[in-house]
């Protein structure tokens, strides 16, 4: 009985010495530890981050640009505002993109004009300016050669201008190669819906006008390479500060919402995505090139800084 007694106490022995061996040396280790001193960081300057870009190209499948007749020439259709026609420097985005070699751009970037169609999502039935040269109108008009709606405008007297329409007119989506779509965060700064959860293509909506312009062109000219060209970081004036866009909301998300739902439109459909969002101007260097006298809008070198990086997207071959 005894000798039972004692062969059973000798694994919980050897148990518990092991446990207090490996108490003592978790002990020993702390005691290390706090006595080390302080740890030194390296320090960060500010600015320097990484940031992974979200730079993508999808090409045209080869066997429709096969059947499709074309030249040595890059005929480039850039739709935006005026985040790609000022030139602060004298030089914009577009003059920029034009020096690429072998390249012929046509744009009907103009003013205010945006992605979502703020006018129907109001339910106003006048026809203006806001409902013939916001993305989506222009779009359609190219896609159906049906110009009435911005005839209309002109007529009306609204902003939109006989040369800006004589060149709408002009354009033939068969001898186009390359369509970018680069509008400026003007649909953040005017609070448009992004979405519509009961119909995915309601072009009053910013997700919904951008998946209609892209399908379209796609149904229509499958052989034209789409590039959506996101909107640039910059500041925002509140309370007689200056904040990232990023920390602002006007009603329906801050720029960086925008921009991630443009990006996952651009990956729905399959086309190339031109990130100058992430990276490229920071929160600690908005000031640096972006105009101070609109905020949003680039200085010299924000307009060289853009232009270059996407001049050399648009040569990237994959």
């Amino acid at each position: 009985m005894n000798e039972q007694r004692k062969s059973s106490w000798k694994p919980q022995a050897i148990a518990g010495a092991l446990i207090l061996v490996i108490i003592a040396v978790i002990i020993v280790k702390l005691i290390i530890w706090d006595r080390s001193g302080n740890v030194e960081l390296e320090e960060v300057e500010a600015g320097t981050f990484d940031y992974e870009s979200l730079d993508i190209v999808f090409n045209v499948d080869q066997s429709i640009l096969d059947s499709h007749p074309s030249d040595d020439v890059n005929d480039i259709l850039i739709l935006g505002n005026e985040g790609s026609t000022a030139s602060p420097g004298g030089k914009s985005i577009i003059d920029i993109i034009s020096e690429i070699e072998n390249t012929r751009v046509t744009s009907l970037s103009y003013y205010y004009s945006q992605v979502a169609d703020a006018t129907n999502a109001f339910g106003n039935d006048n026809v203006s300016f806001w409902q013939c040269a916001n993305l989506y109108d222009l779009v359609k008009a190219l896609c159906s050669k049906d110009y009435s709606l911005q005839k209309t405008a002109l007529d009306n007297g609204e902003v939109i201008s006989q040369e800006f329409y004589d060149k709408l007119v002009s354009i033939d989506l068969d001898k186009i190669d390359t369509v970018i779509l680069f509008y400026d965060s003007i649909d953040y700064r005017k609070a448009s819906v992004l979405y519509d959860p009961n119909d995915k293509y309601n072009t009053s909506t910013y997700e919904g006008a951008l998946r209609a312009a892209i399908t379209s062109i796609q149904s229509d000219a499958p052989h034209i390479k789409v590039i959506v060209a996101s909107p640039y970081l910059h500041g925002v004036v509140n309370n007689e500060t200056i904040e990232p866009a990023t920390m602002i909301n006007y009603g329906n998300g801050n720029l960086s919402e925008y921009v991630m739902r443009e990006y996952n439109i651009a990956m729905e459909c399959c086309v190339s995505y031109c990130d100058n969002f992430f990276g490229l101007i920071t929160e600690d260097t908005m000031t640096k090139y972006c105009d101070p006298s609109t905020v949003y809008l680039l200085n010299a070198d924000g307009v060289k800084l853009i232009g270059n990086h996407m001049a050399e997207f648009i040569q990237r071959p994959y």
